[in-house]
């Protein structure tokens, strides 16, 4: 990368923070919880944001990749295929689930406060990592063991604010917060109960346990929580899936949640719905190929579709991304300069993905 391409790559990036998370503050974005009943997990999320408009996209294994970071950007290669749930481009998903049943949710959290950039390590940006974490590692532990090496780095400190929810097949579970600089993870039985909301989660349990509610998110925390406990011990599968729609219609926010979203990590199937196409559909994992050298296959999220999607997804397009970013860009951000200069970053990033030399192997 010259000096001028790599001069202009820095400001993009940093201006995809900005247009990202820019409207961020004033959405109390988000809530998430896990369920755990009888070995059998389930994940349910709702998406909170102003618009609803995105793509679920089918990831492959062994593609090899590059962070979308200004600083020591991080270089891997994809371990595990999986679907991820994208706004804004290809590649920078909110949420999503890999083959090994690895769950990883992007929440909002105005009190992140990511490490300052450092020689010790790589970076990968913060919107990415839930990408780089699907495509890497099968289990919380590896997710958790991954921050001594590879670290979330944001464009723009001051409005990327987020912290991460993450789920495996056993049962696993972590909250992963960045605060005044550092990493403070709450790793299996100190997660219980399992809920997550836009407060940090020693403010979200101090709430639970003393009864003083201070914010939305505190609320619905606290609703995701007697949810979480009160999940019957001999409901059937589908009344559980059932109910964990119901849990997260008890924490829907008005003119803001978008997507309905419940992971079924043991079944590796994932069931979703939106406000506009309010119909339950689902994704089963193990019906897809993720091998590198078959096409990326996409779905319209608002799609007016039903029940198994397998033979709805549609070959992926620069113009589907196209139509994204467009979309995207254009309820947040004014035209101009800053305008072009990120979406010809977003654009062109997918052109940069390869197929990997066998065997697949992180670098």
């Amino acid at each position: 990368m010259n000096r001028s391409t790599s001069t202009f790559f820095r400001i993009a990036v940093l201006l995809v923070s900005v247009t990202v998370f820019g409207s961020a503050e004033t959405a109390n974005a988000c809530t998430v919880m896990r369920f755990y009943v009888d070995g059998e997990a389930l994940v349910a999320r709702n998406h909170d944001w102003p618009f609803g408009e995105g793509l679920m996209v089918v990831n492959h294994r062994g593609i090899e990749k590059t962070a979308i970071s200004a600083v020591q950007p991080t270089t891997w290669v994809s371990k595990h295929g999986s679907v991820s749930f994208v706004q804004f481009g290809r590649e920078i998903p909110f949420a999503g689930m890999n083959e090994a049943g690895l769950t990883v949710d992007l929440l909002q959290l105005g009190e992140a406060s990511f490490p300052a950039p450092t020689r010790k390590g790589s970076s990968v940006n913060v919107i990415q990592w839930v990408q780089y974490q699907l495509d890497t590692a099968s289990s919380v532990k590896q997710v958790v063991a991954s921050l001594e090496h590879v670290y979330p780095l944001p464009m723009l400190p001051s409005v990327e604010r987020v912290h991460y929810f993450v789920t495996d097949v056993s049962g696993d579970v972590a909250v992963i917060e960045f605060l005044d600089g550092k990493p403070v993870v709450q790793h299996g039985t100190e997660t219980s109960p399992c809920a997550l909301a836009n407060s940090t989660w020693q403010v979200s349990c101090q709430a639970y346990t003393s009864g003083q509610v201070n914010s939305n998110s505190e609320h619905r925390y606290c609703k995701a929580v007697n949810r979480v406990g009160n999940l019957p011990e001999r409901a059937t599968t589908t009344e559980r899936i059932d109910y964990a729609f119901d849990s997260l219609r008890s924490v829907w926010q008005q003119g803001l949640t978008q997507w309905n979203i419940v992971y079924q990590p043991g079944e590796r199937r994932v069931w979703f719905k939106t406000r506009v196409a309010s119909q339950r559909r689902y994704i089963d994992l193990d019906d897809l190929s993720f091998d590198a050298d078959q096409p990326t296959l996409v779905l319209d999220m608002d799609a007016d579709l039903k029940g198994d999607l397998q033979l709805q997804l549609q070959p992926y397009t620069s113009g589907m991304n196209q139509r994204l970013v467009d979309f995207a860009f254009g309820r947040l951000m004014p035209e101009g300069f800053a305008r072009v200069a990120i979406k010809q970053l977003v654009l062109s990033y997918p052109e940069t993905l390869r197929i990997a030399p066998s065997p697949v192997s992180e670098r």
